[in-house]
C-alpha cells in the first residue's frame, strides 16, 4: 500500500509540474506575443514619424507662396488667375472705373491722363483703348480743337464668363456710354456707343487690383 501511495504521490507531482511549465510557456508565448506586437507598433509609428517629419521639413524648406508684399507695405494673397475670386459686381465695377478715368481728359493734361490709366489695361487692351480714341477722332477733338472730354455711362451688362483656352478667368462686358465734347467757344454733339470690354484676371504684382481690360471695343450705340 505504501508504495502505491508513493507512485500517487509521485504521479501527481510529475502532474502538477507538467502543468507548472505548460502554464509557464503558456505564459512566455503570450509574452512573446505581446512583444512582437508592441515591436510591430512602435516600428510603424517610427515610420509614421519619419514620413510626417520628412514631410514637415520639406514643407519648411519649400513653402508656400501665398502673399506678396508691395511697394506700398501692403500684404496681398496671390491667387491663381483661373479663379474668378472677384464678384461680377466688382469687375463690373473696375470696368466702370477703367472707362471713367480713360474718357475724361482735358487737351492740357491728356498725355499724362492717358499715360495714367494704361495701369487698368494689359498692352493689348491699351492698343485697343488708343484706336478707340483715334478712330472715333475724340483724341483729334482734345489735341487740336483744344476741346474737354468728358464721360457718361451705365451699369454694365455681363455677356460671358469663364476661363479661357489659356485658363485664365475672363468676363465680357457692356457699357452703355455718352461721351461729350466741350470747348470754350462751342460743344460737339453728344456720341453715344455701347462699349465691350474684356476683362481677366492678372498677376496681382503686376496688377495691383488683379484684373486688366484685355481689349476695348465699341459700336454705335441704335
Amino acid at each position: 500500500m505504501k508504495n502505491k501511495s508513493e507512485a500517487l504521490s509521485d504521479n501527481d507531482s510529475m502532474y502538477r509540474a507538467a502543468l507548472e511549465l505548460h502554464h509557464q510557456n503558456q505564459l512566455g508565448a503570450q509574452f512573446a506575443r505581446t512583444t512582437l506586437t508592441l515591436c510591430l507598433t512602435t516600428s510603424l509609428c517610427l515610420i509614421v514619424s519619419l514620413l510626417l517629419n520628412g514631410y514637415l521639413g520639406w514643407t519648411v524648406a519649400h513653402p508656400p507662396v501665398k502673399y506678396f508684399a508691395t511697394q506700398e507695405g501692403r500684404v496681398i494673397p496671390l491667387i491663381p488667375t483661373h479663379q474668378p475670386v472677384l464678384t461680377v459686381s466688382q469687375v463690373s465695377d473696375f470696368g466702370a472705373q477703367a472707362i471713367r478715368e480713360a474718357f475724361t481728359m482735358d487737351f492740357v493734361h491728356f498725355k499724362e491722363q492717358m499715360s495714367r490709366v494704361a495701369s487698368y489695361f494689359s498692352e493689348e487692351g491699351f492698343k485697343s483703348y488708343y484706336q478707340a480714341l483715334t478712330q472715333s477722332n475724340v483724341l483729334a477733338a482734345v489735341r487740336d480743337k483744344k476741346m474737354n472730354l468728358a464721360v457718361m455711362l451705365a451699369p454694365g451688362v455681363v455677356r460671358q464668363k469663364g476661363p479661357l483656352s489659356n485658363g485664365v478667368y475672363a468676363w465680357e462686358i457692356q457699357y452703355p456710354v455718352t461721351l461729350k465734347l466741350s470747348g470754350q467757344t462751342r460743344s460737339l454733339p453728344e456720341q453715344r456707343f455701347i462699349f465691350s470690354l474684356f476683362l481677366q484676371r492678372a498677376d496681382v504684382r503686376e496688377k495691383p487690383n488683379g484684373l486688366e481690360v484685355t481689349q476695348l471695343v465699341t459700336f454705335d450705340a441704335k
